[in-house]
């Protein structure tokens, strides 16, 4: 089931796992391919199954709705970025809290790079803030809130970080300022013309302001 208002676990039918992984894999490039170009609303299960080359009977044996495959499509996402965060970030837990922001930032933005469409899928969900974003990113938003508040919280407590600052406030700034200016940029840019150096620059920059402050 994909209903908005109960609580259950979206995945693909047993008949769709059935398939072969080029079968499937076609599916999936065909959904992306629609979601990277359409907001949710706007997007076409025609469009998807055209592409796919499979019957719209099919479709559904293999999902409920147009919005079980874009669910699926978000939990490959997931999946694909905890591939690079247990590549790149080993010991998380020993990293002083602007050291580990510079290195999830540094990881988005490898992640970024080499999936630009699961990027834009992502921005034009985030753009909408309707139920289907409530539904899908803002849970993940409240993860990563919750995860960046203990590190806050803990080098607080450990005399790294002032006590003054509300941990809330900071981890909500942090998380927007990564997910706005990645998604704008990739956007704006073509991955392959995106000037690594400068945007790393630019990162350091909005590091040393958190760092540092503005007061003189």
């Amino acid at each position: 089931m994909t209903r908005l208002s109960q609580e259950v676990v979206f995945i693909p039918t047993q008949t769709y796992f059935n398939l072969s992984k080029e079968k499937q894999q076609r599916i999936i490039d065909a959904a992306v391919n629609e979601f990277s170009v359409r907001r949710f609303q706007e997007a076409k299960v025609s469009n998807i199954i055209k592409e796919a080359k499979i019957p719209r009977g099919s479709f559904y044996q293999y999902f409920e709705d147009k919005l079980d495959i874009f669910k699926h499509i978000f939990e490959m996402i997931g999946q694909r970025k905890m591939e690079y965060m247990t590549e790149d970030l080993k010991n998380p837990m020993d990293l002083a809290f602007f050291d580990l922001f510079r290195a999830l930032y540094h990881i988005g933005l490898e992640f970024a790079l080499d999936n630009p469409k699961y990027i834009k899928i992502s921005s034009l969900l985030l753009a909408q803030k309707d139920i289907v974003y409530k539904e899908i990113l803002k849970g993940n938003i409240d993860i990563a809130m919750d995860f960046y508040k203990k590190f806050i919280i803990r080098d607080q407590q450990q005399g790294r970080m002032d006590k003054n600052i509300d941990p809330d406030t900071l981890a909500k700034l942090v998380i927007d300022m990564t997910m706005n200016v990645t998604f704008d940029s990739i956007n704006e840019e073509d991955a392959e013309n995106f000037d690594v150096i400068k945007y790393k620059e630019k990162l350091e920059k909005v590091i040393y302001i958190f760092e540092k402050g503005i007061k003189g």
